[in-house]
Parts: C-alpha cells; sequence; structure tokens
C-alpha cells in the first residue's frame, strides 16, 4: 500500500508541474517577451522536473537489477537444493538396497542356525541312545562280554577302541555344532546392529530430506513474492516512463519557444541593423565550428548509447578524471553560448545548460562546483565548472551531453 500511496502523490506532482509548466509556456506565447529570463528559468524547472523523474526511474530500476539478482540467487539456491534432494534420495535408495540385502542375509543366517540346530538335537539324541545302552548293559559288562567273546586279543582291542571312538566321535560333533551355532550367533548379532544402524541412518537422511524440502518450499514462497514485487515495479516504472515522455514535451515546448524567441530576436536585430540602431538583445548563433573538449582528461567511461547497468542508452559521454577518484579538474564550455541552467538535481549533481544558438545545447553534469549562473555569457573553452561526482553519480567524472532541437544527440560528431 505504501508503494501505491508513493507512486500515486509522484504522479499527482508530476501532473503538477508539467500543468504548471504549460500555463507558463501559453503565458509566454501570449505575451512574447524578447528572449525573457523568465524562460530559461522555466527551461531550468523543467529540466529539474524532468531529472527528479529520471531519478525515479533510475531507483526503481536499482530495485528491479536488484530483485533479479536476488531472485537469481535464489533460483540458484533452489537448484542446489534439489541437487541435494536428488543426492538424498539416492542415499536413501541405497540405504533401502542394503537393508533389504542385510534383511535376507539375516534371513539366511538364521535358516542357517536352524539347521545346525536339528543336526544338533538329532546326534545328541543319537548319543543319549548309546549312553542310555551303555549304562543299562553296564561297561564292565560290556568289556566282559568282549572279552570272553572275543577270539583273540586283537579283536578284543579292535572292540574297545570301537566304544571308545563312538564315544569320542559323539563328543566332537557336539562341539563342533556348538562352535558353529556361536559362530552363526555371533554373525548373526553383528548382521541385526548392522541393520539396526541402517534403518537408522534411513530415519536420519529421511529427517534431511524433509528439511531441504521445508526449505525449497520457503525459497518456493520468496521466488513469488520477488516476481510479484518485481511484477510491481515494472508498472511503476512504465508510469514513470510515461511522465518522462510527457516532461520531456514539455522540455521541448520550452526550448522551442526559446527557439521562437531567438527568432524573433534575430528579426529585430536585423531591424535595427537596416534601421541604423543598436539590437536590445544578443542572440547566440550557432556557426557550426568545431567543439573543444570539456575537460582535460580524454579517458572515456562510458560513451554514447552505453547499455551497461542502464534501463536506457546512456545519452551523452562520462569522462573520467585525470587522476581516478580525485575531484577539482575544470569543466570547459564546449563552443561560445548562453548558460541557461546553472543548478542542483538529485539526479544529475550540480549542472549546466548552454545555449548555442539554432536548437543547440550542451549539457554538462555531477560537477563538484558551479562557476557560472544563468545569464551568464560564455567562450569556447571557459571554465564554467570543476569536476566532480554529486547526484546520482558512480565515481568522479562528467557526464557531458549534446542537445539539438530537443533531442539528445551523439556528442562525439561535434569534436571533428
Amino acid at each position: 500500500m505504501k508503494k501505491k500511496t508513493s507512486h500515486g502523490k509522484i504522479l499527482s506532482a508530476t501532473r503538477k508541474i508539467v500543468a504548471i509548466t504549460l500555463v507558463g509556456i501559453l503565458v509566454l506565447t501570449s505575451e512574447r517577451p524578447a528572449f525573457a529570463e523568465t524562460t530559461k528559468q522555466d527551461l531550468s524547472d523543467a529540466n529539474s522536473a524532468k531529472e527528479a523523474i529520471d531519478k525515479k526511474i533510475q531507483d526503481v530500476q536499482n530495485q528491479l537489477n536488484q530483485l533479479s539478482k536476488d531472485k537469481k540467487d535464489i533460483e540458484s539456491y533452489i537448484r542446489q537444493l534439489d541437487s541435494n534432494l536428488a543426492d538424498i534420495d539416492g542415499d536413501i535408495n541405497s540405504l533401502n538396497e542394503q537393508i533389504s540385502t542385510k534383511k535376507d542375509e539375516i534371513t539366511e543366517a538364521q535358516a542357517t542356525l536352524d539347521i545346525i540346530q536339528k543336526q544338533s538335537d538329532e546326534q545328541y539324541e543319537s548319543m543319549k541312545l548309546r549312553i542310555k545302552y551303555m549304562y543299562e548293559n553296564g561297561t564292565d559288562s560290556s568289556y566282559l562280554n568282549m572279552l570272553i567273546n572275543a577270539k583273540n586279543m586283537s579283536e578284543l582291542l579292535n572292540k574297545a577302541e570301537y566304544i571308545n571312538k563312538i564315544t569320542s566321535y559323539d563328543r566332537q560333533m557336539l562341539d563342533e555344532f556348538a562352535a558353529l551355532s556361536a559362530q552363526i550367533n555371533e554373525t548373526k548379532t553383528l548382521m541385526e546392529a548392522d541393520l539396526e544402524s541402517l534403518e537408522s541412518m534411513q530415519i536420519e537422511v529421511e529427517g534431511q530430506k524433509q528439511a531441504l524440502a521445508i526449505v525449497q518450499d520457503a525459497k518456493i514462497s520468496e521466488l513469488e513474492k520477488l516476481d510479484n514485487k518485481t511484477a510491481d515495479a515494472k508498472a511503476y516504472r512504465e508510469q514513470l516512463e510515461k511522465d518522462r515522455i510527457e516532461q520531456e514535451k514539455v522540455i521541448q515546448q520550452i526550448e522551442a519557444e526559446l527557439k521562437r524567441q531567438e527568432e524573433e530576436a534575430r528579426r529585430a536585430a536585423e531591424e535595427a541593423a537596416k534601421n541604423g540602431t543598436t539590437p536590445t538583445v544578443t542572440v547566440p548563433k550557432y556557426d557550426g565550428g568545431k567543439f573543444k573538449w570539456p575537460t582535460p582528461s580524454t579517458r572515456i567511461t562510458s560513451p554514447w548509447g552505453d547499455m551497461e547497468d542502464r534501463s536506457s542508452p546512456h545519452q551523452g559521454v562520462d569522462i573520467g578524471a585525470l587522476k581516478r577518484g580525485v575531484s577539482g579538474d575544470p569543466i570547459y564550455a564546449a563552443y561560445d553560448g548562453t548558460v541557461v541552467t546553472a543548478t542542483y538535481s538529485s539526479s544529475a549533481g550540480n549542472w549546466i545548460w548552454i545555449n548555442h544558438g539554432d536548437g543547440l545545447m550542451t549539457v554538462y553534469m555531477h560537477c563538484s562546483k558551479l562557476l557560472v549562473s544563468p545569464g551568464t555569457k560564455v567562450k569556447k573553452g571557459d571554465t564554467i565548472a570543476l569536476m566532480g561526482t554529486t547526484g546520482n553519480s558512480n565515481g568522479v567524472h562528467l557526464h557531458f551531453g549534446v542537445r539539438l532541437n530537443g533531442k539528445y544527440v551523439n556528442p562525439m560528431t561535434y569534436f571533428g
């Protein structure tokens, strides 16, 4: 709501400026003063109004640039989140596969344990039967029977050894079954611990995925808000552009009035010459001569038509200081003329307009100090200001512009 209220105030103020200036033009047209200072002041006021609109447009453009940067940052962050989510999904799938494999291994180990336990039980039952038989028949009786029934000593020893081997075999088998069962149980315990660890990791990764998804949703929401802000800023800029066009028309009308007054003064001068009298008004006239370069430095930092970090082509030439960042270089009048504007603007800073006649004007922006005032007659090469970085300026430089019949033109064509 604040933005709309501010926007409305700007539009209202701009329309008032346009209306007041147009009334001034109508008054000037009806009274037709001879090259009046009030017309020059009107031009200065109209230029200041246009500069105020230009400043607002640049501010909105800066905001749009920042919004665009923020959007790119958020989009980049979202892409990174998407990549992280994809990695986490891969980790989850890998963990699921490991968990499934581990469960199969545990199931297989349990099946092996069941087989070993069954074999152990069977061996134990067989051993119990043999022990029972030996107990019921008595060990001494068995040896006595073997002694009586044996044909010789060799047979007796063989039968005794057979009984000992059976007993030893049962004991060995049970020991082996017990050892194998213990080993498999230990392996199963380790696998169950691995399974528990994998399942814990799975829970943790799922939590990370949910957290990333929440952040991603928040960033997408921020992106939508940025889009809405960008749309509002673009609409505001479009309106300001329309206001600037209207204000430009006002400036052109004032310049046309100045030119008309020049023509009227010129005719009056010609009439005075015919009559042998002294003309009351001196009319500046551009004779087509070559301009003087407006400052000692020739280092161009932004040429005519440059679009870098701008919402529209650069309508002038930026010239950097002799020593980077150091203010104070002299600024020269590019050609003979009359100063029509020498004031401060929030956008152009301290700036000067010089009327050279025939609809030709030169513009000098961002000065640190002005050395002339409106109405001052200047000659080509006169020092009119000092270089600086006032207004909407990034670094010490001179913005030099040339305006012909109400339109900015390439200044470089006037240097020969």
